[in-house]
């Protein structure tokens, strides 16, 4: 069977805030049945960087995420500002979290996290050479602990459950094959 778009037939606002909002939706399928409702929740997009220095470390951050309790080992990530381009957004991240700047930069991919619930996208950079360049400006109520890996020990920090998201895994993975490690 031929998969086929659905057709939205109303949209709802259930909740808007600055940081996330989340809508209802009704949608027609192809096959003539209704799902209502369906909600999807309306994010910035991201980006991630995998920054690795002129000695083959990786810049990582660590911090405390509420949503899981859990202190995660991370690659530098946040939201771009509305109309604010994707690079420009990873590179204003990798130094307000950690002090790190410059280097050669090249775009790995643009994924989606999680398609059946969010609409927006994650954007991913490799940063070869970065180098310290400030001291880290971290947002207001961000609590980072920089942390360098050299670039060989991240699968092993993968598998062993220190970096959890999944986009930071995806980017890591990929950052490490255009390294060819």
């Amino acid at each position: 069977m031929a998969v086929e778009p659905w057709r939205r037939l109303s949209r709802e606002y259930v909740l808007k805030t600055p940081y996330v909002n989340l809508r209802s939706e009704s949608f027609r399928l192809p096959d003539g049945k209704i799902k209502d409702p369906y909600y999807v929740v309306e994010r910035p997009d991201a980006v991630f960087v995998f920054p690795v220095t002129p000695a083959g470390e990786v810049v990582l951050v660590r911090q405390y995420r509420p949503a899981i309790d859990l202190i995660e080992l991370g690659l530098p990530a946040g939201l771009l500002d509305p109309g604010e381009d994707a690079e420009k957004a990873a590179r204003r991240e990798l130094l307000e979290e950690t002090g790190y700047g410059g280097g050669e930069w090249q775009f790995l991919i643009k994924l989606s996290s999680s398609p059946g619930l969010k609409d927006n996208w994650a954007h991913m950079y490799l940063a070869r050479g970065v180098e310290r360049i400030s001291e880290p400006v971290p947002d207001e109520h961000e609590r980072l602990e920089v942390v360098t890996v050299p670039a060989g020990e991240m699968p092993e920090r993968v598998l062993a459950g220190e970096i959890v998201s999944a986009s930071g895994v995806a980017a890591t993975l990929l950052a490490l094959r255009k390294l060819g490690l």
